[in-house]
């Protein structure tokens, strides 16, 4: 409901709306982003670009239900963008991999060293199964949904959920 309220606000031109949807939205998006660049850094750009691309393009919104899944598959995609342009040096991320801070309750549990290890241990998966895994439990989409974005099959989609929690237990 929040959602419509808001994207309607942007139609209108509302630049308070815009606001009110990053600092709602922002720790989820970048936890997305990092899971999938496994780099803060890069995770930081990649929101960034979303964002300002959002921006630019609010007062066309064709979202109305569900505003934070679609900004949730925009940071995947742009993170995915940034992985195919080399933008991250995945040798590089491994070894940096960081968790995103905040001072959200949620963003405390996620900086604990047991969410460390499993955000490392995701920095290890490919990033096919990384972008499933996270898209899945972080945004909550289901596969279907996720399948949709990626224009794969929904065979395919739980495959590679299949496959990447099977090697996060193994390395966990």
């Amino acid at each position: 409901m929040k959602d419509a309220w808001l994207a309607q606000r942007l139609l209108d031109g509302d630049a308070d709306a815009l606001r009110e949807v990053y600092h709602l939205y922002k720790h989820d998006l970048l936890t997305v982003a990092a899971a999938v660049l496994c780099d803060l850094h890069a995770a930081e750009d990649c929101v960034h670009d979303v964002f300002a691309q959002f921006a630019a393009g609010a007062k066309d919104l064709k979202v109305d239900r569900n505003l934070r899944g679609y900004l949730m598959r925009c940071v995947a995609n742009r993170a995915k963008n940034m992985i195919k342009q080399e933008y991250v040096r995945r040798s590089h991320a491994v070894r940096e991999a960081q968790v995103p801070a905040s001072d959200s309750p949620a963003g405390r549990l996620i900086a604990t060293e047991q969410s460390l290890r499993v955000f490392r241990a995701l920095a290890e998966l490919p990033v096919e199964q990384r972008e499933v895994i996270t898209l899945h439990l972080h945004a909550e989409m289901t596969f279907r949904e996720i399948a949709l974005q990626l224009g794969h099959s929904i065979n395919t989609i739980q495959s590679r959920y299949r496959y990447g929690i099977e090697k996060l237990r193994t390395l966990l």
